[in-house]
């Protein structure tokens, strides 16, 4: 009879992946010379704020800047892009643009230009999402979650000074008791199911979302309804809700606004129904820190692991940041769609002013950790 050698059988954790993440940390403007740079031409004042930073500390682009133009607002883009090339320019950059509401022209813009760097050393590749749409966010990092080239991702992000408030009712009036004029998106687009992350669903199985709602509602319910799933829809126990924390007082406002409008959104109007406890659902909502990327892993991979017998879809149109965990966990289960709908229009000259905190993510092993994400639940065996 032979003697078995004892072994244990371990399951990859999530937790284990999140415990080794980079921290987000506040940036100082030192970073090495830059081999590719990803931005975005947006409107606000804060796409500015970065690449002067990178000039004022002597930083320099060896390679290619790449920009996301957009297609809503481009005359307001085009003025701030007017001030950006020249100082992209000093750093040294070879400016290309692309379609940034494009996934598939994103992808093709940012593989072509990691193919195109040469030499044997290891590259620096920094993506600034401070005007990034999440569109863009999502479909940069599947690029770079998915490169051959050997290079260290550099993630950064500056924060508004201010957001814009309503004038015609205070800021803590519902938004859907606020003005037209105070609305900082107008109009919804058709709904869009991001071909770099089409989820793979069948006729037969139920829809699940996991939303993280903005305090415009009407781009989250046009997704819902597309999906049929949702209040409105009457499955309304097919959706978990993850809703923004902060510990920033003077955006706290903003925090308690996207929760009332999420409740205004499942109950609807308080002078409709006074007898309807207005509330967030028990047991399918939770609280994610608008900086804490590694919280949202952690949430989305136990509501796929949990909802394993659903269509799953995401509908992200929470913080810049929260896009860069989501983006990492869809990676990591291909059968996850992520659906979005973009504004008609925003409101460019009250969107947001002035520039914010400055914070930085250095992923040096960026292919490691995304190797050690799509291994999250396969199991181990050890000798004992």
């Amino acid at each position: 009879m032979t003697n078995r050698k004892p072994f244990v059988v371990k399951k990859r954790s999530v937790e284990d992946v999140i415990a080794g993440l980079p921290q987000a940390r506040q940036f100082d403007g030192s970073l090495a010379p830059i081999d590719l740079f990803i931005g975005a031409a947006g409107f606000e004042e804060r796409v500015l704020a970065v690449p002067t930073r990178l000039k004022e500390t002597g930083t320099t682009i060896r390679g290619q800047a790449l920009l996301g133009r957009y297609r809503t607002n481009p005359q307001d883009n085009a003025l701030r892009e007017s001030e950006l090339r020249p100082i992209l320019e000093d750093l040294g950059a070879r400016i290309e643009v692309f379609d940034a509401d494009s996934p598939e022209g994103t992808v093709s813009a940012i593989t072509g230009a990691l193919r195109a760097l040469s030499g044997k050393e290891r590259h620096h590749v920094v993506l600034d999402i401070s005007g990034a749409s999440s569109t863009l966010i999502f479909s940069a990092l599947s690029s770079l979650f998915r490169a051959n080239t050997d290079f260290q991702l550099t993630v950064l992000y500056v924060a508004a000074a201010r957001y814009h408030e309503p004038e015609s009712v205070g800021r803590d009036e519902p938004v859907m008791r606020w003005g037209q004029q105070d609305f900082r998106e107008v109009g919804v687009t058709e709904v869009d199911h991001n071909e770099i992350y089409s989820g793979i669903h069948h006729d037969h199985l139920p829809g699940f979302v996991v939303a993280f709602p903005s305090m415009y509602p009407a781009r989250l319910q046009r997704c819902l309804s597309h999906l049929g799933v949702g209040p409105l829809s009457g499955a309304d126990e097919s959706v978990y809700w993850v809703l923004p924390t902060t510990t920033d007082d003077e955006h706290r406002w903003r925090q308690e606004a996207v929760k009332q409008s999420l409740i205004g959104l499942i109950h609807g109007d308080a002078d409709q129904d006074s007898e309807v406890e207005r509330k967030l659902p028990d047991g399918r909502h939770t609280h994610c820190d608008v900086s804490d990327y590694g919280g949202c892993i952690r949430i989305v991979m136990e509501q796929i692991d949990a909802n394993a017998g659903a269509n799953i879809s995401v509908i992200h149109m929470g913080t810049k940041l929260q896009a860069i965990g989501v983006a990492l966990a869809l990676a990591s289960r291909p059968e996850v769609a992520l659906v979005s709908a973009r504004p008609e229009a925003f409101a460019a000259r009250t969107y947001s002013q002035g520039v914010g905190h400055m914070l930085s993510i250095e992923f040096k092993e960026l292919r490691e950790i995304v190797q050690r994400m799509a291994q999250v639940g396969t199991l181990d065996v050890e000798r004992a």
